[in-house]
Order: structure tokens, then C-alpha cells, then sequence
């Protein structure tokens, strides 16, 4: 595949240029937001990873484990299911990659007078993050192994002092876990955020716009939340 320079400089405008800025910055400003431990408002991301240590406290006290191991092969299952379907996905965009003429002429009357370079750039973005978390998925699920593992070596006697440290072992590896699971999901809201492109610089920022506004509502305004503080 072959990328004219020329042609991209004319088929882009200042408009793309600022939903472009626009995407990018709503998309790490709001994983700073949410990550943030030491917020006075915490996400709920930061609340289920409190719980999260909490869990791997009571899982040291308890005789039998099984329900723990239960509960994080469930989990598991999530990110295994996650990472195919994110393969999928880019199998999707890479089949598109070859042939952009057929999306071009689908969306005529709808779509910007571009090039089939211009269109494959945009696609390249859209692919970039599919993989991006692609790779997410398949390190959470990697790292909810490793905690498994940690966690079966936990002494039946959760009184000594090394049931202790391994259950924080065991907790940081949960929530690492969840973290890149987290962070793997908002890979794919936004890599459908990045599909309006296809419409116009237009449709990328009203996308940007809603995606960041939903992601932010269910993290610090959700009723999901208003449940985890509840006393």
C-alpha cells in the first residue's frame, strides 16, 4: 500500500486536525481521570480495585478457596472472550484495508470526496487501536493467570504472616489485571469513536464528544457507583 504525502495534505483541513487533537486528548484525559487513585471522587474503577484487595484479604481467612477460584476463572473468561473478539475486529478493518473502493462507494452521499489513501489512513488509526487493545486483553488475561498461581500458593493457615504478603501479591496482580482489561475496552469504544471519522471531522467530534461523556457518567455518576459507597 502506497501513501501519496501530497494528496493527504489536501484531503485534511484544520477541522481534522482539531477532532484529531480532540480524540486523543478526551481519550488520555479521561483514563488519567479514572485511574486516579487519590481523587477525591473516585471512579469506579478505583472503588473495585479497593474491593479487589479487600477480596484477596478474605480469601487468606478462608478455609476453602474454591469459590475465589471460581469467581477469577469467570473473570478470565471475559478477557479471553474480549481478546477474540478484538481479532475479529481487526480482521474486519485489515479486509477493508485492501479493498477501500467498496466502503468509499457504500458510502457515497454520506462520506467526505476523499481518496482511497485518505480512507485507508483513517482505517490505520481505527486498526492501531484494535490492536492496541487486543494487546490489553490478552495481558489481562496473562496477568489474571499469574494471580491464580499466587493465590493457590496461599498456606491454609491464613494467620501467618506470609498469607498476608501474598494476598497483597495476589490483589496488586488483580488489579493490574483489571487495569489493562479497563483500559482495553475503552481501546475499543474508541476505536468505534474513530469509525465517525469515515463521516467527516464533523462526525469524529460529536463521537469523541458522546463517547467521553458516556464513559465519564457510568465512572462517576453511574448508579453502579452511588451502589459501591453505599453504607
Amino acid at each position: 500500500m502506497q501513501i501519496d504525502v501530497n494528496i493527504l495534505l489536501n484531503s485534511f483541513d484544520l477541522l481534522d486536525l482539531v477532532a484529531l487533537a480532540l480524540f486523543w486528548s478526551c481519550w488520555l484525559t479521561t483514563t488519567f481521570l479514572i485511574e486516579r487513585d487519590n481523587a477525591k471522587r473516585p471512579s469506579v474503577h478505583v472503588l473495585m480495585k479497593r474491593h479487589r484487595y479487600r477480596w484477596m484479604e478474605e480469601m487468606a481467612a478462608r478455609d476453602v478457596r474454591i469459590f475465589d477460584s471460581a469467581i477469577l476463572a469467570s473473570i478470565q473468561q471475559s478477557t479471553a472472550f474480549f481478546g477474540s473478539t478484538t481479532l475479529l475486529v481487526i480482521g474486519g478493518i485489515v479486509a477493508i484495508l485492501g479493498k477501500p473502493e467498496t466502503l468509499l462507494s457504500a458510502g457515497e452521499g454520506l462520506m467526505p470526496d476523499w481518496s482511497s489513501q485518505t480512507l485507508q489512513l483513517e482505517l490505520l488509526m481505527v486498526l492501531g487501536i484494535a490492536f492496541y487493545a487486543f494487546l490489553k486483553f490478552v495481558w489481562s488475561n496473562r496477568l489474571f493467570s499469574y494471580c491464580a498461581v499466587v493465590m493457590a500458593s496461599m498456606p491454609n493457615d491464613g494467620t501467618v504472616p506470609e498469607a498476608g504478603r501474598i494476598a497483597i501479591r495476589a490483589a496488586r496482580l488483580n488489579s493490574y489485571a483489571a487495569r489493562s482489561f479497563n483500559r482495553g475496552l475503552r481501546g475499543i469504544y474508541y476505536a468505534l469513536t474513530a469509525m465517525a471519522w469515515v463521516l467527516g471531522a464533523e462526525a469524529l467530534i460529536v463521537a469523541t464528544v458522546v463517547t467521553t461523556a458516556v464513559l465519564i457518567r457510568r465512572e462517576f455518576f453511574s448508579r453502579s457507583r452511588k451502589a459501591l459507597i453505599a453504607s
